[in-house]
């Protein structure tokens, strides 16, 4: 029951660690529901010793929004809604970059929630940080935050064009979380290069701008790794950036991405 699990905060900021249930078997309604508002609140919930299978993942993850199957990524062999996180040892980059991002920016609608369940994790690094995008709106000037929420802003897959469907969406810069209401920025430097009616040129200082404010270290967490750890966030309400501190070691994991769909 949903009333047993132990809520742990990972820091002022955001995240959470919840213990006291297996997500191996299906959820009741209440603990659906409990689940979902735990996320609502703290934004990024750590559950530790969590042995999932790719159904049971993309089951999880049904919970909140519609599977997002990438058109630009290799998905698993047997399940296509479940992307491998994977750096090997003689790997120097690792997935996804190293900068702040919210995942799947540039669909419409956009990711609600990701899911990622760490399988092989090294010793020590690679940990993720978040960053609330509630606070780093809030702690704009008034002036400023009345000239954000008048413009929208371009989210394209890197290497791609505005004029590809599959890899372009037109975002406010200030989204309102359909859940809470409260009011987040909504641009990252993986995917927005330009507002709407502006160059990318004449856009670049006020990006910048926010790119530096919105990873601020009061607004951040930071979460470490443990085999069979899954770690659910919400991407209207926060931004990420893997760490990768862990040269010659393999790490890999498993995610699951939703799109918006009014169930959260």
């Amino acid at each position: 029951m949903s009333d047993s699990w132990k809520v742990t905060p990972v820091s002022a900021a955001l995240g959470a660690v919840v213990e006291g249930l297996s997500l191996s078997a299906s959820l009741a309604g209440a603990e659906v529901e409990r689940l979902r508002d735990l996320l609502a609140q703290h934004h990024v919930l750590v559950l530790p010793d969590q042995e999932l299978n790719e159904d049971t993942h993309v089951e999880l993850g049904s919970l909140f929004g519609t599977p997002y199957l990438h058109p630009f990524l290799t998905a698993h062999p047997d399940q296509p809604a479940v992307l491998e996180v994977l750096k090997n040892e003689t790997d120097e980059a690792t997935f996804g970059g190293e900068y702040w991002h919210a995942d799947i920016t540039f669909t419409s609608p956009p990711a609600a929630v990701s899911l990622l369940h760490g399988l092989e994790i090294p010793p020590l690094g690679g940990d993720t940080l978040f960053a609330n995008q509630f606070l780093a709106f809030e702690r704009l000037s008034p002036r400023l935050q009345e000239l954000l929420e008048t413009l929208d802003a371009h989210h394209t897959y890197p290497g791609m064009t505005e004029e590809d469907p599959r890899a372009h969406a037109l975002h406010p810069v200030v989204r309102r979380h359909p859940r809470s209401g409260r009011r987040a920025l909504f641009v990252n430097p993986a995917f927005v290069s330009r507002f709407d009616g502006m160059t990318a040129e004449e856009s670049r200082p006020l990006l910048e701008f926010l790119f530096e404010h919105q990873v601020r270290p009061e607004f951040q967490g930071r979460v470490s790794w443990r085999p069979n750890q899954l770690t659910i966030w919400d991407n209207r309400a926060v931004q990420h950036y893997a760490m990768n501190d862990y040269p010659g070691q393999r790490r890999r994991l498993q995610r699951v991405t939703v799109l918006e769909s009014g169930v959260f």
